[in-house]
């Protein structure tokens, strides 16, 4: 009788962590489309931070192309990253925009792990501790792509997995 009561609870545990995992994507979903829901026209929302911009590019056709971009890495992590060179250590290189970049993937393990991976590309670090902040589901469930724009804003687009 008591190892079917431990069974249960060991059940019980088990439902409760993939329930707790469905609100937390379900919440970072939703904190996407209220953003959506919230963008210019142009479907982006900027932050002011510091002397910079953090830029989220929501438009649809560029998320998808992320996500064809994120198909076509053999051991994609959960950020891609538009960088100046594919020859060196992640570190070794900068962020730069789309046009004529080397796409590299990593993983990070939780949303403050970006701050130090994009400080090691150049970007400041009130920008990089923006991104922590304005990304919903980063390091976790939501892959993101980043990349300068012209103006030399920081640009993060969520990317829509279409294998999954």
């Amino acid at each position: 009788m008591a190892s079917k009561t431990e069974e249960n609870r060991e059940q019980v545990s088990d439902n409760q962590k993939e329930e707790e995992g469905q609100q937390m994507q379900d919440t970072a979903e939703q904190i996407l489309s209220n953003l959506l829901k919230n963008s210019s026209d142009q479907k982006e929302v900027h932050f002011n931070i510091g002397e910079g911009i953090l830029r989220l590019n929501l438009k649809t056709e560029d998320i998808m192309l992320w996500g064809e971009t994120l198909k076509n890495i053999s051991d994609p992590g959960n950020i891609l990253l538009a960088c100046e060179s594919s020859q060196v250590e992640l570190a070794e290189t900068k962020l730069t925009w789309i046009v004529g970049a080397a796409i590299r993937s990593t993983k990070i393990e939780k949303t403050s792990d970006i701050v130090n991976v994009l400080e090691s590309l150049d970007i400041p670090k009130d920008i990089a501790e923006g991104v922590s902040k304005h990304c919903p589901g980063l390091g976790a469930e939501i892959t993101w792509a980043f990349y300068l724009e012209r103006h030399g804003w920081l640009t993060a687009s969520p990317i829509i997995n279409t294998t999954k």
